[in-house]
């Protein structure tokens, strides 16, 4: 089980793919929550907050790519 969860965490590709789709969904945020109801700055603070995190998920799959040729 430990390999299990330690081959999801380690697999850069994952990492990568998590990033773009906080992407798309801090823009999803900025561009449709005030079309469906949500306030502009509601909207636009939940963007931020999610499109934060990409950065983080881009540098995690970077060490994940790092520890691979480590190996």
């Amino acid at each position: 089980m430990e390999d299990i969860v330690r081959t999801l965490k380690d697999n850069p590709k994952r990492w990568y793919i998590v990033m773009v789709f906080a992407m798309a969904l801090s823009f999803f945020g900025f561009m449709v929550g005030p079309r469906v109801g949500y306030g502009p700055e509601a909207a636009h603070a939940v963007g931020i907050m999610i499109g934060l995190w990409a950065p983080v998920l881009g540098v995690m799959g970077l060490r994940a790519e790092l520890l691979q040729k480590k190996e």
